[in-house]
């Protein structure tokens, strides 16, 4: 089986191979570009402010943290991390369209798996983000697989990227970890609301059955 964009780049920086080119945007040019009044379309620096979970960040600091980002293009249907991967980045949604699947089987996915074992369970559309949970959970294993529909634009961060922005500007390193932290708890309380949701509507269905 092919391995997936993640696995790849895991295993280069653990080899101690180099890490794929992080962006590298000039001071001047990247406060140009951030301009609001500036005209011209999509650029890094005003896709990232526009990301409400970065709001706490300013101009400086997203510029700090876009040199720790990686800029990546896919192709329809590549692979960005597989589902039972152990997790390694965090992704902005650049451009394009990001599928999250899961295997239906129980044991973890294997060469055999086809189409038919997979359920796609949402489609990501740009300034949406995934695989936060990686950067704060040690070896955490992916719960769905990440694909890319049709192509896609991402800007990634691994966990080493990570590392050295905590040691270099821990102020940066920190916002960072508390908007992963805040996508976290988002996403446990619309999980949380949907059970309670799915309660209520089964315990109505058992009143009106008795």
């Amino acid at each position: 089986m092919a391995g997936s964009y993640e696995s790849e780049q895991r295993s280069k920086i653990y080899a101690g191979e180099d890490s794929p080119e992080k962006i590298n945007i000039s001071t001047l040019k990247y406060f140009w570009l951030s301009n609001p009044l500036l005209s011209s379309g999509k650029n890094i620096p005003k896709f990232l402010r526009g990301i409400p979970v970065l709001g706490n960040f300013t101009d400086n600091e997203l510029r700090i943290l876009s040199r720790h980002l990686h800029h990546r293009s896919f192709g329809d249907g590549e692979i960005i991390f597989r589902q039972n991967d152990v997790g390694f980045g965090f992704y902005f949604i650049y451009a394009g369209h990001v599928d999250i699947w899961v295997n239906n089987r129980d044991e973890e996915s294997s060469d055999d798996s086809s189409e038919q074992d997979a359920t796609r369970l949402l489609t990501l559309e740009p300034g949406e983000y995934f695989g936060e949970l990686s950067l704060l959970q040690e070896h955490s294993v992916r719960n769905a697989s990440a694909i890319s529909r049709q192509g896609c634009e991402l800007l990634g961060i691994f966990k080493p990227d990570v590392d050295q922005l905590i040691a270099h500007y821990p102020v940066v390193g920190a916002k960072l970890l508390q908007s992963v932290s805040q996508i976290i708890a988002n996403r446990f309380y619309s999980l949380s609301r949907e059970v309670k949701d799915l309660k209520f509507k089964i315990a109505q269905l058992e009143k009106a059955q008795s």
